[in-house]
């Protein structure tokens, strides 16, 4: 998969998997009308392609044990409902919600491996 490098970002921090047409709807002043979806966990990489065929400006992934402060989050402004794929643990969501909240998320909500869901604030 090829990264983009958003040139906005002090040490160019590249967009995450799935991430390009979110950035290039942001980009256009646009914004999406239902939560931008984010898939976590093992099953991130199978879910978010899944998702993002029919939802591609709507979708974004976290690749297993990747550290989220290295990417670039096109979230400026809108909401995120975060999949979790695998048993996150609370230090990585903390660690995820942070990142995604520097980068301008409006609100973050996540859904559990059971089905739970859970707001997420600053």
């Amino acid at each position: 998969m090829q990264y983009l490098y958003v040139p906005y970002r002090k040490n160019m921090k590249k967009i995450p998997p799935y991430g390009k047409p979110l950035f290039d709807l942001l980009s256009s002043g646009s914004r999406p009308k239902n939560d931008i979806n984010l898939f976590i966990g093992y099953k991130a990489w199978e879910k978010g392609k899944a998702f993002s065929i029919s939802y591609p400006c709507r979708t974004l992934t976290l690749p297993p044990w990747c550290n989220p402060v290295v990417y670039c989050w096109p979230v400026q402004d809108c909401d995120v409902l975060i999949f979790d794929t695998g048993y996150a643990e609370e230090r990585y969501l903390t660690d995820l919600s942070g990142a995604l909240f520097e980068d301008g998320a409006s609100k973050i909500r996540c859904v559990n491996t059971d089905f739970e869901i859970f707001n997420i604030d600053k």
